[in-house]
């Protein structure tokens, strides 16, 4: 099969572009750790790597045998200032106890040089993944960095699975499974594989998150998850409740920070979380009899995942970096109307939404929604069409 290949013009200003974005963020990047003064960034009074300083503090308390004091908030908040001297006002850990196996290598490691292992093994694992260098120059993959955040493993063992899911599928559930340690990332899979009617996937991903879950009580005991269940999880959400900033993503705090009340936010999540579930039926039964393409039904799937929770950051938008790039691939070979280059600049907006909230600042927050939910939408369409394809090649048969 021969390849499509771009002109020469759009190649260059690729290069140049990737080039010069990769240039800035190591300069940037380069002085960011030249300015660092013991784990902090100097003057500012902040923890180089932000989040990450939760999962490290984990490991370290997990390894010394202090379980009991991860789901108390005001007991591991202390351990983490007594930890890196730092007053973590927000920091809590709110993960399941099986989620704990993957933070604990960290605890071998100072903090600094855990960070840099926990970046480059999310980098390497991505992009092993993906086989997308560009994503690289991701504005999600820039923040899943500066944040030392999880949305690069997280990408990794989601998108992963979605590639093994037709092939493989026993493998596709143990990736589907691992994706239980982040459970707001996967409210949609079993709707997918339901619909797809892939039993073996599902089953495997059944086994893969009681094995896990398993190992994570002979480890830690019974009562790390009844205080996540009992105490963890309402936490969550009274912060969920009060807890709002350009880092969001979802309908619900595009809402709250446009002042609407709880209840409000509520009702407007709604239609966008039953819309992903609608979606993602539609897009995997079609699959299952062959009236649309994966990479339609991954892109569906994906970008209803975007919408479908509450709870997602901009982190988490490493899920939507390649379908992006799959969209502007099938652009190239057919944008030759106004309407194609409407549909470019969209994906664009989505390529960008990770950072758009931190440089235009809060006010476009409550656009984050609407930007995945056209992206979705269009998808849809996309998705459609491959089903008339089909049924016009089946008919021509």
């Amino acid at each position: 099969m021969r390849r499509d290949r771009r002109h020469p013009v759009s190649s260059a200003l690729a290069w140049v572009g990737n080039g010069a974005f990769l240039a800035v963020v190591g300069s940037y990047l380069f002085g960011y750790f030249q300015a660092v003064d013991g784990h902090f960034e100097e003057g500012a009074g902040i923890l180089v790597g932000r989040d990450f300083a939760v999962f490290w503090s984990a490991a370290v308390l997990t390894a010394g045998g202090h379980v009991s004091q991860l789901y108390d908030p005001g007991a591991f908040r202390a351990a983490l200032g007594d930890l890196l001297a730092y007053d973590a006002l927000y920091y809590t850990w709110t993960h399941p106890p099986h989620a704990l196996l993957v933070a604990l290598p960290l605890a071998a490691l100072p903090y600094l040089w855990a960070l840099a292992a926990w970046s480059l093994v999310g980098v390497a694992a991505y992009l092993a993944v993906t086989r997308k260098p560009a994503l690289l120059c991701a504005p999600s993959t820039a923040m899943c960095l500066f944040f030392g955040q999880t949305g690069l493993l997280a990408g990794a063992a989601y998108l992963g699975a979605l590639a093994l899911l037709r092939r493989h599928p026993v493998l596709a559930g143990v990736g589907i499974g691992l994706i239980s340690v982040k459970p707001h990332l996967g409210v949609l899979i079993p709707v997918a594989l339901l619909a797809a009617r892939a039993w073996r996937t599902f089953a495997s991903a059944a086994l893969t998150v009681l094995g896990g879950m398993s190992l994570s009580v002979l480890a830690f005991g019974w009562e790390a998850w009844r205080v996540w269940l009992l105490d963890a999880l309402p936490h969550q959400a009274s912060l969920l409740a009060g807890f709002h900033s350009w880092t969001m993503v979802s309908a619900f705090s595009g809402a709250r920070i446009a002042g609407w009340p709880t209840w409000a936010a509520w009702l407007a999540q709604a239609p966008f979380s039953l819309l992903a579930v609608f979606a993602t039926w539609w897009a995997f039964s079609r699959l299952r009899r062959g009236l649309v393409s994966e990479t339609s039904a991954f892109g569906v799937l994906l970008l209803a995942t975007a919408i479908a929770t509450p709870y997602l950051f901009v982190y988490d938008l490493a899920l939507v970096g390649p379908v992006v790039l799959w969209a502007l691939a099938s652009w190239r070979r057919r944008a030759e109307r106004l309407r194609d280059l409407g549909e470019c600049a969209l994906w664009l907006v989505v390529w960008t939404l990770p950072i758009l909230g931190m440089t235009i600042g809060s006010a476009f927050v409550p656009f984050y929604s609407v930007v995945l939910l056209a992206a979705l939408l269009l998808s849809l369409r996309h998705a459609a069409r491959d089903g008339e394809f089909a049924r016009a090649g089946n008919q021509g048969r």
